[in-house]
């Protein structure tokens, strides 16, 4: 072993001697980085593929609910229509050619789960809304990549725990770095006032991947510490877009179907 470098000499057996204890210390920190690199790495793979699912979930709901209000008025007037009894052949005039019928508008169906103010009213009733401490900092974490993301919240006029929830809300997403540049809690006055929670989006950006990654995310921060269902998230025309709208109804259960 006499050719290992300083191998015949003290100042070089000290020297080798001391660089190889640092040398094997940074390696041992090496390991420790990469560990935890890997444990990190692990659960951005576990968020992606929530995300993912979410995604792919919203976009399915989308084009199913696109696809029935375009089918709805079709079948409407297959049923509509009454059989029309052959004409006697001596009665068979010449007749002009009809023009195809012009195609009608499809009004979106974008309202959360409503009823009107007598009918809320005889629902029963639920617990007051809140979030814990640890459902907040869950709601935090999954929402912070998302940091600038504006929104909107407005609860019915009138309502305390409903604006009291809200500004719960806004108060969490403000934490996560989402921008509200509200002046407060909205109140708004409904014909059919909405029940529970639901998210509102510009109806041009539903499928838009800026927009429908943190509604996925939202919505799943939102059911998970049971506030909302799943299937909470609508399109509205009127809904600046870019935003997403926070829309608290009334803290009944949801009627029956």
């Amino acid at each position: 072993m006499s050719w290992w470098p300083g191998w015949n000499s003290i100042e070089g057996a000290a020297k080798w001697g001391d660089i190889f204890f640092w040398l094997g210390f940074a390696f041992l920190v090496l390991l420790a980085g990469c560990e935890v690199l890997s444990k990190v790495y692990s659960w951005r793979k576990d968020t992606l593929l929530a995300l993912h699912d979410n995604l792919t979930a919203i976009a399915q709901t989308v084009r199913a609910k696109q696809t029935e209000r375009f089918e709805a008025p079709e079948r409407q007037d297959a049923e509509a229509a009454p059989p029309r009894a052959p004409a006697p052949e001596a009665d068979r005039t010449e007749m002009p050619p009809v023009p195809p019928p012009q195609p009608q508008e499809i009004p979106r169906e974008s309202d959360p789960p409503s009823r009107s103010p007598e009918q809320v009213a005889r629902l029963p009733e639920r617990s007051p809304r809140g979030l814990t401490e640890a459902q907040k900092k869950s709601i935090i974490g999954i929402l912070s990549p998302f940091r600038g993301q504006k929104f909107s919240v407005v609860c019915i006029a009138g309502d305390p725990e409903g604006k009291r929830i809200g500004e719960e809300i806004v108060t969490v997403l403000r934490a996560a770095g989402w921008d509200f540049s509200e002046a407060g809690v909205a109140e708004a006055t409904y014909n059919k006032e909405p029940i529970g929670l639901s998210l509102m989006v510009n109806a041009g950006q539903i499928v838009t991947p800026s927009v429908l990654r943190p509604v996925a995310m939202l919505v799943k921060a939102f059911a998970d510490a049971g506030l909302m269902q799943r299937n909470g998230a609508l399109a509205d025309a009127n809904i600046p877009r870019d935003r997403i709208e926070v829309r608290v109804g009334r803290n009944r259960n949801p009627p029956p179907p």
